[in-house]
């Protein structure tokens, strides 16, 4: 099974671009990582190309090497090998302040002094964006999800799945260059993963966001993800369309049977 990367040209780059939304490519060549202490790779050396303003989903079961990966592309891990670029830039060795890489975690942490406004607009002010368009942002975003009622409201005000979106809501609105998520909606209930997943993919959509999101739920995978990448045992095992996945799943369950 063969990856083909789709090329893109500077005038589709400017063409149709979602408003706000900074599409961004991620190249990540021979990349490979082994934790300290051991003695196996964690990530074996693989390439992976992903286009502008693609949602990408990394799939595997537990250990094999999602969240390594998206670790290494925040910066959090620092690979063996290989190169991570970042609209042709190497970021590979980048600090985290320096990649324009924003990384919504499962367990997610609200200030919880502060109102949902403020939370939302506190990396803005950080960055030094005028407060003008700090607040269309935040007003934007949260227009979208529908829930301009509760911006002045304070995280421990809110339900589990309202904290949940203003985590979500509070990566989007930074507008990054590439966003990554890994399997944030596993602690909530599965209604609530169902809407939660369902805004995601319209929240990606909208500001035209390059993602990144790694889970262990297939249905999750082919729901959100304009391609699969199929990691087994810190491998890349190929990359297809949500309509190849069940037939990709099963040759590696019976790989590993």
């Amino acid at each position: 099974m063969t990856e083909h990367p789709r090329q893109v040209t500077d005038d589709q780059l400017l063409t149709d671009l979602p408003k706000g939304g900074r599409m961004s490519t991620v190249s990540l060549n021979g990349l490979s990582h082994i934790y300290e202490n051991t003695t196996s790779e964690s990530v074996h050396p693989f390439n992976l190309f992903v286009d502008t303003g693609e949602f990408l989903v990394l799939y595997g079961p537990s250990g094999s090497g999602k969240s390594t990966i998206l670790r290494m592309l925040h910066g959090l891990e620092t690979p063996k090998t290989g190169t991570i670029l970042i609209d042709g830039v190497d970021i590979t060795h980048a600090a985290v302040n320096d990649r324009d890489v924003t990384l919504a975690l499962e367990s997610y942490a609200l200030y919880p002094h502060m109102s949902v406004r403020d939370n939302l607009g506190f990396a803005l002010r950080v960055d030094g964006l005028p407060a003008e368009e700090i607040t269309d942002r935040v007003e934007t975003v949260m227009d979208k999800i529908g829930l301009t009622e509760i911006l002045d409201s304070v995280p421990g005000d809110l339900t589990q799945l309202q904290r949940q979106t203003v985590a979500l809501a509070r990566a989007v609105v930074r507008r990054p260059k590439v966003l990554i998520m890994d399997e944030p909606v596993v602690n909530l209930v599965p209604e609530q993963q169902s809407e939660t997943l369902a805004l995601i993919k319209e929240l990606q959509q909208e500001f035209g966001l390059t993602t990144i999101y790694a889970t262990s739920d297939l249905e999750d995978a082919k729901i959100l993800g304009d391609r699969i990448a199929f990691l087994d045992h810190g491998r890349l095992i190929g990359v297809e369309t949500p309509e190849l996945a069940e037939a990709i799943a099963a040759s590696i369950s019976d790989t590993d049977s």
